[in-house]
């Protein structure tokens, strides 16, 4: 494994343990509001609305949803770019 490899998982990991950590840290999913079997048959064949399991975004989990989003893009990113980047990194 190349150093380059070596920084790109590490980054990949810090990426995936903001999205963790976010979920964990600031309330913004209500698991117990989760759509059942149910409720998503109802769905697809009546057209009712599914509930939400997330939260509405007001000031005490807006940070929350901020750090999930760029810890998705970061890793997201790094997904598709990983291989050009551990190129560049392993040059230097």
């Amino acid at each position: 494994m190349t150093s380059g490899e070596i920084v790109i998982n590490g980054l990949m990991g810090a990426a995936l343990f903001g999205v963790v950590y976010s979920a964990y840290r600031y309330d913004f999913l209500n698991p117990s509001e989760a759509p059942g079997y149910r409720n998503i048959r109802d769905a697809l064949k009546y057209g009712k609305p599914l509930s939400s399991q997330w939260k509405p975004v007001d000031e005490s989990n807006r940070v929350g949803y901020g750090i999930f989003a760029l810890s998705l893009l970061a890793f997201g990113v790094l997904l598709f770019a990983g291989g050009r980047l551990v190129e560049l990194i392993d040059r230097f």
